[in-house]
């Protein structure tokens, strides 16, 4: 199985590897020294093997960045932060087991993590059972944070907004509501199949075609071919990276050419890796860019530090700013939150504290008054996207907003 020991390497986890062969044995990550007083412990949930193992890395390393800027200015209140990370391997079972280590065995104050919807979907209802924060910063399905209130956070593209977003965009430059939805079997495909089918009925209107594929799937001839003979003028796409570069070269072979729109999905190498040059106009929602020059001043340090920590720039925009933002937002959170050492008790306050304290936030994403209420414990909304389109291998921004 794909490992990511370049990526534990670079970070100098100070325990036992991350295994990605069935190992349950956690990995710590502390920056900066922990100092006279007992290090504030967080775990952080991963996909580090599988095949799209990509995209949670750079959750991991935008978390990682966080934790180095926190430790760096003297941690918080004097504590250093430690990461225990673990890896679900793509797997709900094991994914509901690290979520009952990280709250019984790992005693950890919180959690970060949320990156394959399938294993957060599982992982939710035990968060809540469990009391444990957790800050979900990919999972793009709105149960997983519905189904762990109040105990979950999501710092994500929550499908249904991304779907609204989305719907627009096609509307304004494409003028048209025709679309065909062609997505992944799982959590993260179905999520975005329900909530763009809730869109287009808003507005009267229905998908044109509706096809599925896993992801292992190397050839989509018939998919495609259903969507071109239903009349659709644009694709919603949700695969992750080559699967969705197969469905790019199935509409060569159709010679079929219409907007492919689609998230995080759509920026994974895989896709560039099979597509090539098919790659160039389709479009990636995501909720930050770093192929250019930074506006916002964190965003800057955010990219500046990450170039310098690991030599390069994020390869997957959205999952980065969000592993940052996500764990930054939770760091000003427990600065905040008086901590007594009865853990139950600690959890319980920092979970009063996300609701109700958190921000302001000037963060890589965007600036935040106030981050999340009791009622609404999702931080990014449709002013915190950004369209993005593939041109000759490099993700851009689009011309088209």
């Amino acid at each position: 199985m794909k490992k990511i020991y370049g990526l534990i390497t670079a970070v100098t986890l100070a325990a036992s590897a991350l295994a990605g062969c069935g190992s349950s044995e956690s990995a710590s990550s502390t920056s900066g020294g922990q100092g006279g007083a007992a290090p504030i412990r967080i775990g952080m949930s991963t996909e580090a093997t599988g095949g799209n193992a990509e995209t949670a890395e750079n959750i991991y390393k935008g978390a990682q960045i966080a934790v180095d800027f926190v430790n760096k200015d003297g941690g918080i209140n004097g504590r250093q932060v430690e990461l225990v990370v673990r890896d679900t391997e793509e797997n709900p079972t094991r994914g509901v087991s690290i979520v009952r280590d990280f709250a019984q065995k790992e005693k950890v104050l919180a959690a970060l993590g949320g990156f394959n919807s399938t294993v957060m979907l599982a992982q939710s209802p035990i968060v809540k059972e469990e009391k444990l924060p957790f800050l979900v910063l990919t999972s793009n399905v709105p149960e997983s944070v519905l189904n762990g209130m109040p105990w979950t956070f999501g710092v994500r593209m929550n499908a249904d907004i991304t779907a609204k977003y989305a719907l627009g965009f096609i509307k304004k430059h494409f003028n048209t509501t025709k679309i065909a939805i062609l997505h992944e079997s799982g959590g993260y495909g179905n999520g975005a199949l329900s909530a763009m089918t809730k869109a287009l009925a808003a507005e009267g209107a229905k998908p044109v075609a509706v096809e599925s594929f896993n992801l292992k799937d190397q050839d989509m001839t018939a998919q495609v071919a259903k969507a071109k003979a239903a009349g659709a003028e644009v694709i919603y796409l949700f695969g992750m990276g080559a699967s969705n570069g197969y469905v790019l070269k199935a509409m060569e072979k159709a010679g079929w050419n219409v907007p492919v729109i689609g998230e995080n999905g759509m920026v994974s190498k895989g896709i560039y890796e099979v597509g090539g040059a098919l790659t160039n106009g389709t479009y990636a929602i995501q909720t930050a860019n770093f192929s250019g020059e930074q506006t916002r001043e964190q965003a800057k340090k955010f990219l500046d530090a990450f170039k310098t920590k690991f030599g390069h720039i994020p390869t997957t925009f959205a999952s980065a700013a969000q592993g940052f933002d996500g764990a930054m937002i939770l760091f000003d959170a427990i600065k905040k939150t008086e901590l007594k050492g009865d853990l139950a008790k600690d959890r319980e306050a920092l979970k009063n504290t996300l609701e109700t304290n958190t921000g302001p936030y000037k963060g890589v994403i965007r600036d935040w008054d106030k981050v999340f209420t009791k009622e609404n414990h999702d931080a990014v909304d449709v002013n915190s996207y950004l369209m993005n389109v593939w041109k000759d291998g490099v993700l851009i921004p689009s011309a088209k907003q």
